[in-house]
């Protein structure tokens, strides 16, 4: 009879508990890689050695309205090569419970390791899907207008975890 109590007590709390908020929602930490483009100047772009980035972002999403998410992000791309920092404010919609779009608009600022430092207004556009559990995938579009006429377009995918 014990044993059936507690089954009882622990069912209706798993009942009366609330729903879980969007799964979209909460702190979340990724990895990026993929291919970029610098343009403008014939000195600036001689100054991008490779047009493949990698980089690592964290962040924080909640959700505004039913199925709008607004939140922020911090980035670090290619620390060894050059290194790209930047913070983004970020505003999307849920399609179907697992898929994201979302735009983005914030600040850059790249450093070339030879000194050259470039900052600028970073735009971007992307689509987050959940995989299994906390774990999403994620592909990106983002460009930079930076000081001096020049630019970087990037292509993305990244994997993460929400906490």
């Amino acid at each position: 009879m014990k044993n059936f109590m507690i089954a009882i007590a622990t069912a209706s709390a798993a009942l009366a508990t609330p729903a879980m908020a969007n799964s979209f929602t909460g702190v979340r930490a990724e990895v990026t890689a993929g291919v970029d483009d610098v343009t403008g100047p014939v000195a600036a772009r001689r100054l991008d050695l490779t047009d493949v980035t990698y980089g690592a972002a964290v962040g924080f999403d909640a959700e505004l309205y039913k199925n709008v998410i607004v939140g922020f992000e911090a980035n670090l791309d290619n620390v060894f090569d050059r290194r790209n920092v930047g913070a983004s404010a970020r505003l999307g919609y849920v399609i179907k419970d697992a898929v994201l779009v979302y735009g983005k608009v914030g600040y850059a600022n790249w450093k070339q390791t030879t000194s050259t430092e470039l900052e600028g207004l970073r735009l971007g556009a992307g689509v987050e899907a959940k995989i299994a559990g906390p774990v999403y995938g994620k592909v990106e579009y983002r460009y930079t207008d930076f000081s001096n006429g020049v630019g970087q377009h990037g292509a993305l995918v990244g994997f993460g975890v929400r906490f």
